[in-house]
């Protein structure tokens, strides 16, 4: 299985666990972050393009920038 069909369909999972309120939102929010890990070695091992890397720098970059900011309201 490709890494995107086994990445789709944990999140497909997630949401549906969701919307079934089987799962909270924490349970939820950590499972997004669990996905994370094979996401970032996936995009690593890719050749990107010089478009790519333009197209999708700002969302990771507000998203980076977003979860500094709660670290350091929570004092982390």
């Amino acid at each position: 299985m490709m890494a995107s069909e086994r990445l789709e369909n944990e999140l497909k999972n997630l949401e549906e666990k969701r919307k079934n309120r089987e799962i909270s939102s924490e349970e939820f929010y950590k499972g997004l972050i669990e996905l994370l890990p094979v996401v970032r070695e996936e995009l690593l091992k890719e050749n990107i393009t010089e478009d790519f890397a333009k197209r999708n720098t700002p969302f990771i970059l507000t998203f980076i920038k977003s979860m500094i900011r709660e670290f350091k309201k929570r004092g982390n």
